[in-house]
């Protein structure tokens, strides 16, 4: 399968370092939800979430445009590259002025203004960061992008736990998100100087205008898939007491640890898919079937975990205090599992040139969502809001695997796939046995379990188990 080995590569080079960083953002949220209870952290996050709605108006989806067109033709990148920094520069101080003006005419508390006017700055070095990333991208030099995300785990992580122990407060725990941002934008460019001397201050406007003008369809859907994701905090923020929204943020901080696994799945498709859908549809579409099929198998695993062991693990991690928050996680897990369908249709959206069709159906999700969550929020407080999103993304799925149906790109589910119910009722039982005995154990046991009995009832079919020896044949062969 083409690019079948470099996707694979590029995911375990991501998944890798999701996994550190999953380790090391565990330990940090534990330390930061119990330093400053509920209703801090509840700000905490809520700042965070506030900054990364305003986030996409840095983008104009510009990163993506350049991974799309630099994945085809590498020969362009030392020539977008500086044309495209100089805009990002402009566009990330646009944005932190929106965020200051917004957040003031909104009428927030003092604390939270102030928080949020610290995330902002931030964000200004995280912009200029992830446009660094995206020619790693590219490249498809997954492994330096993992580095670098490890490395600013750590940085933060370093601020964080010197700010809890000379007991700081919520100011001095906000302050490693900028602080780490600005150390990793550094050192990330220090490194692109050094591969490829890419650096003149030469500014050219016209550029900038082709580069708006192609990257707005991307830019349009970024814009409203993060109105989407993150508009029901903006809603709740004004409908709830911030204690609420920190029982309801707290599920949503757990379940996003877990974004490392589309993401990076994600990440390492889309230069594959722009790549392969220049050389066959018929190979594209092969390749999107077995990502759906290895989605469903992650997805249902992650799923079926979260809802057997996903509370006492919050518990664990947050104290006794956020006990109301598990009816969130429960629901919440079911929107990441269609938001990774969602994430890799969209990533094929977008390699087969369909991303004006993709706004349309992020601008139909923004309408659904809004009224879902005032209607489901006014009758069942926070937890409608969880409600109000998962209702939300499974109809949008629904609709990208219908119009990817329509342009010969489907899945259809085979034999092997059903036998994963009863791959799912084995780990149950593993899990409930293991569990009177240790958390940690039952997960392992869970985990080992079930990849083990997909490979016995044979949900990894033969062509399945064929591409594995193969790649893993061929990254023998690399190394010797």
């Amino acid at each position: 399968m083409i690019s079948g080995h470099t996707i694979l590569k590029n995911t375990v080079y991501l998944t890798m370092s999701s996994v550190i960083n999953l380790g090391i953002s565990l330990i940090t949220t534990a330390l930061i939800a119990r330093s400053l209870g509920p209703e801090l952290y509840g700000k905490y996050i809520f700042g965070l979430t506030y900054i990364f709605l305003f986030s996409v108006l840095a983008n104009l989806g510009i990163e993506t445009m350049f991974v799309r067109k630099a994945a085809k033709n590498r020969e362009c990148i030392r020539s977008m590259f500086m044309d495209i920094m100089h805009l990002k520069i402009i566009l990330a101080v646009l944005t932190v002025v929106v965020i200051v003006t917004s957040v003031n005419l909104l009428r927030y508390s003092d604390s939270t203004i102030n928080v949020i006017y610290i995330f902002s700055g931030g964000l200004f070095f995280q912009v200029l960061y992830s446009t660094i990333m995206s020619v790693y991208r590219s490249l498809e030099k997954m492994y330096i992008v993992a580095i670098f995300s490890v490395i600013f785990r750590l940085i933060t992580a370093m601020i964080i736990t010197i700010a809890i122990y000379y007991d700081l407060g919520l100011m001095g725990i906000t302050w490693s998100f900028t602080i780490g941002n600005a150390l990793v934008f550094i050192f990330s460019y220090a490194y692109l100087y050094k591969e490829m001397r890419i650096l003149h201050f030469h500014i050219n406007t016209s550029k900038w205008i082709e580069f708006i003008l192609k990257g707005f369809p991307f830019y349009a859907s970024a814009l409203l898939t993060m109105i989407y994701t993150k508009i029901n905090v903006l809603i709740l923020s004004k409908m709830e007491n911030e204690l609420e929204i920190g029982y309801f943020m707290a599920a949503v901080a757990l379940v996003e640890t877990l974004y490392f696994i589309p993401d990076a799945i994600g990440i390492a498709v889309f230069p594959a898919f722009s790549r392969i859908y220049g050389y066959s549809i018929d190979a594209l579409r092969k390749t999107y079937e077995r990502m759906i099929k290895y989605v469903i198998i992650i997805s249902a695993a992650v799923c079926v975990g979260c809802i057997l062991v996903g509370g006492n693990i919050l518990l664990l991690i947050y104290g006794n205090e956020f006990e109301y928050s598990i009816e969130v996680l429960n629901v919440f897990i079911f929107y990441w599992a269609f938001m990774f369908f969602d994430n890799i249709m969209s990533n094929l959206l977008f390699s087969i040139n369909k991303e004006n069709v993709q706004v349309k159906i992020m601008g139909l999700a923004c309408i659904i969502n809004v009224v879902l969550n005032i209607v489901l929020i006014e009758q069942y407080g926070y937890i409608g809001s969880a409600y109000a999103i998962l209702a939300t993304e499974g109809t949008i799925v629904v609709i990208m695997a219908g119009l990817l149906w329509s342009n010969s790109l489907k899945y259809t589910p085979d034999w092997s796939i059903l036998r994963l119910t009863g791959v799912i009722a084995l780990m149950i039982v593993v899990v409930r046995m293991l569990n009177n005995y240790n958390i940690v154990i039952a997960i392992l046991g869970g985990a080992i379990s079930y990849v083990s009995f997909l490979f016995i009832l044979r949900v990894f079919d033969n062509d399945d188990i064929m591409y594995m020896k193969s790649i893993i044949r061929r990254g023998a062969h690399n190394v010797s």
